[in-house]
This record gives structure tokens, sequence and C-alpha cells, in this order.
């Protein structure tokens, strides 16, 4: 990862981080995506009179969840369950175009309005699945809850079996470790999660998926997850990090032998 953070990968498909691009992408390997409702070049072009009363609004280009906002119509404006908050129009687009200013050095910047995903485990907020995947082989399963104002985080193998053991440590100070069971689209989950990882062109990603109550959706693909790589919200034991280690090394492997 250190390599990879450092630009030092080659052919690394960093388009796929892109989340504009990314449903073409879903597509063309038939993954369900979140049905875009509007692309928006710039925040000020954001046409609120077309758009449903229940809406996610995101920047394409930003990471950690910046800027994104679960909107329903309410008077006065639009209540946002990420802030708990009502936000005027005008507040929400100077709040969009401060982020789209932020990122200045980047050449596409769109804002995405899309599909609110229906959870299927009645959480207002969908509960986050996220997938260290191995062309193929997933080495672990990360569960936010973001519901409650502090982060709810469980995790789990790759066959879905809870983990609450030390291979793992989280930061107590940010969030809350819970043991959770596998939902029951676990299933599903898993393979739509290796379906992806194995038609991105690289020996690591990290696969975010929600489960809808119609089934599993496309989140992001993250090239460079920093949660552990800086060791900021968890930690894994020496162990845990040299076997994930190993699985991308063998996931390497697989793809230069494909390639020759």
């Amino acid at each position: 990862m250190r390599r990879r953070v450092a630009k030092a990968e080659p052919n690394l498909p960093v388009s796929l981080m892109d989340k504009s691009k990314l449903r073409a992408f879903a597509d063309a390997i038939g993954v369900p995506y979140p049905k875009e409702y509007s692309l928006y070049p710039t925040p000020s072009s954001l046409d609120f009179s077309v758009l449903p009363d229940r809406f996610v609004l995101k920047p394409s280009y930003a990471s950690a969840g910046e800027g994104v906002m679960l909107l329903t119509k309410e008077e006065g404006g639009y209540f946002d369950a990420m802030t708990r908050a009502l936000w005027a129009p005008d507040e929400i687009l100077a709040h969009q175009t401060a982020i789209f200013e932020k990122y200045a050095n980047l050449r596409n910047r769109e804002t995405i309005a899309e599909y609110w995903v229906r959870c299927s485990e009645l959480r207002t907020i969908p509960v986050d699945y996220k997938f260290l995947a191995f062309q193929g082989e997933i080495g672990l399963v990360i569960r936010i809850d973001r519901t409650e104002k502090r982060l709810k985080i469980s995790y789990f193998d790759g066959k879905f079996s809870p983990v609450f053991d030390d291979r793992i440590r989280f930061n107590e100070k940010i969030e809350d470790r819970v043991v959770a069971h596998a939902p029951r689209g676990a299933a599903r989950l898993l393979e739509m999660a290796r379906r992806v990882s194995v038609a991105a062109p690289t020996p690591f990603a990290r696969i975010d998926l929600f489960l809808d109550e119609a089934g599993p959706l496309l989140g992001e693909v993250t090239l460079t997850p920093g949660s552990f790589y800086y060791e900021a919200g968890h930690t894994l034991s020496k162990a845990e990090d040299e076997r994930l280690g190993r699985l991308w090394e063998s996931a390497e492997d697989r793809l230069v032998r494909a390639i020759d």
C-alpha cells in the first residue's frame, strides 16, 4: 500500500475511484448500481425542481464521505440524514460549491444526484459493507453503521464469520465495536464483491456495497483505502497484516500469469 500511495505502482485503474465513471464499469460487468437522477458539471447547475423528494447528493471526486448528503424534502428545505440538520437549497449549494472549489486541482469534478438506498436492515442511513478484495479472494469485511452519531463497526472474515479478537484493533475514541451477525443477503454480497474484484484490473481493491431491499448495489471502488494504512480508525495485528499482504502478492501473481 505504501508503494501504491506513493504512485509507484504502474497501470493502476484510478478511473474506478471516480464515482461518475464507475457507473459505466458497473454496467459493463452487469453489476447493479444506484440509479442516477442527474449529473451536474458544477454545483451551481443543480436543479432541485427535477429531483425526487428523497435522494442522495454527492461529489464524484471526494473521498471518506465528504460532501455526501442524504436529503429528504421538507417545509423550509431538505433534511440531511448525515448531519441531522435542515438545509435550505442555497445552503446546500454553498456547501457543495465549497467542496468543489477545494478540489480545484482536479480536472473532473461532477456532482451526482442518485437513488437513496432502501436499506434491507431498516436503517435510515444504509449500512456500508466494505470488502478488502484480492482478485476474487475476500480478505476481510468491514460493516459500518452510521445511524447514530458514533460509528458502529463490525468485522468479518472472507466467509462472513464475525471477527472479534485482537486481529483487528479499533479506535474507541471515534467508534464503537459491535459484534453483528452476517446479513441475510451475505452470500449475494460476497458474490458481487468477488465479481467486481475480478473485473477490476488490479490485485487489490476495497469494494463498497450496500444491501438494498431489492438486493446488493455497488457503492464505490477504492484503491487506496487509508483506514488501516494510516491506522486512523482501526489497526491490523502483525499476523493479519501479513496474511492480507500474502493475498495481495498471490493476486498480483495471478494477474501477471493471466497477462503472459
